[in-house]
């Protein structure tokens, strides 16, 4: 073979590898500019219930999903916050407060400082597929990776945490409320001195945390046996009532709190298990799911108060309910449909 031939054959080999180095080094986040244009400022709409007594009070936050919002930390931060500056203006706000957020929020921080390519991924799984292999692929982690050392995820998983973390504690620190943050999804989370650590190779887990007034986690947590990709509710799905719920009785500034999953009411325990608490304050974490058991549960009991938070909106390969709600004692559960949109609704005890 001529030496020409020979060097026009290793080109050919070396094109791919070129276009393939130059494809990711040629990495872009979505600009300011980009940003503008694919998110709009919507209204928010406002619902309250009861009289203040000053003896606290629910605000339900339902934000319109969009993955964009996700990209940057100071992006999500604001968009986070506007519920708050809303709820200010209003005189919503006290210390005995307790904001609930949507559930599953915590699982959208992958996006942080991401590539603007996954956001036009068809599915979730293909966003986070993306996420994953664009972190496997930094200079910093080809050597670990060829030595079957993936730490890729939990790479990722790290980082939400911390913005996690910093974002919902800022928040309520500045604001001086108690927050419910939604849940987020981590190998083997766990409470060490008052911050929340994870373990590489570890059990994934949703959980939903509360921040107490001075930005730090409210003592316990609430386990999410039935998410949409829980390997035990797939293993379960012959008989989903073999799956047990969970109740976490939240001690914060105004008393006790009940908080829920909804779709643990697909097992019958459920009922047994509220009624030994005694509680008469209930949130529920509404699932994408949604089938309006919470709703008219909550509607035939005498709670003294009690909501669900959700988030709306259509993204990747699903849509959210959109189903938030509230209702006092003897009220019925408003809004009386389900809203759209950005929401925000106040219930005083």
């Amino acid at each position: 073979m001529s030496p020409f031939a020979r060097n026009a054959i290793v080109s050919l080999l070396l094109l791919p590898i070129f276009l393939f180095i130059g494809w990711v080094l040629s990495a872009t986040n979505l600009s300011d500019e980009e940003f503008q244009n694919r998110v709009s400022k919507k209204e928010t709409k406002t619902v309250t219930l009861g009289w203040d007594r000053r003896s606290g009070n629910l605000l339900i936050v339902q934000l319109e999903f969009k993955p964009e919002y996700f990209t940057r930390e100071d992006r999500l931060r604001a968009w986070l916050e506007e519920p708050l500056l809303l709820a200010k203006e209003k005189g919503w706000l006290q210390k005995t407060t307790i904001v609930a957020y949507p559930p599953e929020i915590g699982n959208y921080f992958f996006l942080i400082d991401s590539r603007k390519e996954i956001l036009d991924a068809e599915k979730e799984q293909s966003a986070w597929n993306m996420a994953v292999f664009f972190q496997r692929i930094l200079p910093k982690n080809l050597a670990s990776f060829s030595l079957g050392e993936d730490t890729s995820t939990f790479q990722i998983a790290e980082a939400s945490k911390e913005s996690y973390q910093r974002i919902f504690s800022t928040l309520s620190k500045i604001y001086g409320v108690q927050i419910l943050a939604g849940s987020i999804c981590l190998p083997s989370p766990e409470m060490k001195e008052g911050k929340l650590t994870i373990r590489p190779g570890g059990t994934w887990e949703e959980r939903a945390y509360i921040f107490d007034s001075e930005g730090k986690f409210a003592e316990g947590s609430l386990l999410r046996n039935r998410s949409r990709d829980s390997e035990l509710e797939k293993r379960s799905q012959a008989n989903p009532n073999e799956i047990l719920p969970n109740v976490w009785v939240a001690n914060l500034s105004f008393g006790r709190i009940g908080v829920v999953f909804t779709e643990d009411l697909k097992s019958p325990a459920l009922d047994e298990m509220v009624k030994k608490t005694y509680i008469s304050k209930w949130i529920g974490l509404g699932s994408v799911e949604d089938e309006g058991k919470f709703r008219e549960w909550i509607k035939n009991s005498s709670f003294e108060s009690s909501g669900q938070v959700q988030f709306s909106g259509k993204t990747w390969d699903y849509e959210f309910p959109g189903k938030s709600f509230a209702k006092t004692r003897y009220g019925s559960p408003e809004p009386l449909e389900g809203q759209k949109g950005n929401l925000l609704i106040n219930i005083f005890f």
